[in-house]
């Protein structure tokens, strides 16, 4: 990966049923997650910055125990993305920075 790494960390990505373990990448216009061997979902998946509609903190659920580990991500398309993540309030700010960064950015061309 060429460009430069604002925030990495382990993060699994619901897929489905699924939880697919990985790692997290968000750079300065997208958020990756690469998924780890032997997953059920094989593929990257990358969400650019500029698509992000919003970003928040989400409780993931463990039978009927909510569990405050859990980030959601939606596009303007309407695609919805949640992956489990420690120090969820951090990811949501860091993203949030590199969204309003990558929009003062393009306000300026």
């Amino acid at each position: 990966m060429s460009e430069t790494i604002v925030k990495k960390g382990t993060a699994n990505l619901w897929y489905g049923i699924h939880s697919v373990k990985g790692k997290l990448f968000l750079t300065a216009t997208r958020l990756i997650h690469e998924p780890g061997m032997m997953q059920v979902k094989k593929t990257r998946t990358e969400i650019m910055l500029e698509d992000v509609e919003k970003v928040r903190p989400v409780n993931n659920m463990f039978g009927k125990i909510p569990i405050p580990n859990g980030l959601r991500v939606t596009t303007a398309q309407g695609e919805e993305y949640q992956f489990v993540v420690n120090r969820r309030k951090d990811w949501a700010k860091k993203v949030e920075e590199a969204m309003g960064a990558l929009s003062r950015e393009a306000a300026g061309k």
